[in-house]
């Protein structure tokens, strides 16, 4: 039983990924040559992060792998996180209507690290008012 639920907990993390690298490739003008934008000057950057799709949907994706991998490996939710983002702008190469840029894993970066403080966060108030019951430390004098 623990098995599955170790397992259960990778799906909403998959299926959310590939469904968002679906709706990234998709595109209703047909396709072309891949083409990528290296600029990640700071007007570049600048442009990318006024892009909140981007954001919120890195954020809701970093707390999907969070479910998955589990509170203490922040790091490896991050960096599975930041692939999905990296194959945003991958899948986009070929598609009109879509500008995959470099300068576009800037708000991606901004969603992962607004991700990490919550959940950081959360689980700092969480260890510091769960019932004493609850606290590893809980009958020590």
């Amino acid at each position: 039983m623990r098995h599955s639920w170790a397992v259960a907990r990778w799906v909403p993390f998959a299926v959310i990924s590939i469904a968002s690298l679906w709706a990234s490739a998709r595109t209703t003008q047909g396709y072309r040559a891949p083409i990528f934008d290296w600029d990640i000057s700071g007007p570049a950057i600048a442009n990318a992060l006024t892009k909140m799709p981007h954001i919120t949907s890195m954020l809701m994706i970093f707390l999907l792998a969070v479910l998955a991998v589990g509170i203490g490996r922040l790091w490896l939710a991050a960096l599975l996180t930041f692939v999905v983002g990296i194959g945003w702008e991958v899948v986009q190469m070929p598609t009109i209507g879509n500008n995959p840029r470099l300068a576009d894993l800037a708000p991606d970066l901004v969603g992962i690290g607004l991700g990490w403080i919550i959940v950081a966060f959360g689980a700092m108030l969480w260890r510091r008012f769960r019932p004493a019951g609850e606290r590893p430390d809980a009958g020590r004098a």
